[in-house]
């Protein structure tokens, strides 16, 4: 080995890791540009929100405007028929 090999690996490994560091910051930019995080949590907070608390994934309650697809709420726009099998959006 010689003197002037004594540090190339090194070298190169600072290297890669500048370069992964980039490309994270890059990505990551990118995503929040892209309001990505709002967009993924979109679905939890929308319809899988409204099916859990009124078991339609279109439903309002009295808070959210009226009682629209509400299933226990008179003039809810659907029957009292509590059994809900992939309601179509």
């Amino acid at each position: 080995k010689t003197m002037d090999d004594s540090g190339q690996a090194l070298t190169e490994y600072i290297i890669m890791m500048a370069v992964a560091v980039m490309a994270f910051f890059i990505l990551n930019k990118g995503l929040k540009k892209m309001d990505f995080a709002q967009k993924l949590a979109a679905p939890l907070t929308g319809d899988f929100a409204r099916a859990y608390q009124y078991g339609h994934p279109k439903a309002k309650g009295f808070d959210d405007g009226g009682p629209e697809n509400h299933p226990r709420a008179r003039g809810g726009g659907v029957s009292n028929f509590k059994l809900f099998i992939n309601p179509r959006k």
